[in-house]
């Protein structure tokens, strides 16, 4: 049986300002496996994850409201969002800066 080969996962801080900020850069041979997604926007506005140029989630904040995405209980190194080979992991801020940190790996 063949299984997964995943990196050991990284922390990184976020500060994704008003725009579109490439959080993880994408590798041409590796998924990116993002585990955890938390933090909150300094003003209201919304908050679009990506792969590459598709829309994986959105979410609407108020200024200061936090945000937690995280694998499920029980589904352990299951990705909360996955972006294939080759597609940056990106954030889309409409509002102020969204301030917090991410968990990834990396999947071969």
């Amino acid at each position: 049986m063949l299984q997964d080969a995943h990196t050991m996962k990284k922390s990184i801080p976020v500060a994704a300002a008003v725009g579109t900020n490439i959080i993880i850069a994408g590798d041409s041979e590796r998924w990116i496996y993002v585990h955890l997604l938390i933090g909150d926007l300094a003003a209201g506005g919304n908050l679009i994850v990506r792969s590459g140029t598709t829309e994986l989630a959105s979410f609407v904040l108020d200024g200061g409201q936090g945000l937690t995405e995280q694998d499920e209980p029980g589904n352990d190194n299951v990705p909360r969002f996955m972006c294939p080979p080759g597609e940056d992991f990106i954030l889309e801020v409409t509002g102020g800066t969204f301030n917090g940190a991410v968990n990834y790996s990396f999947r071969y």
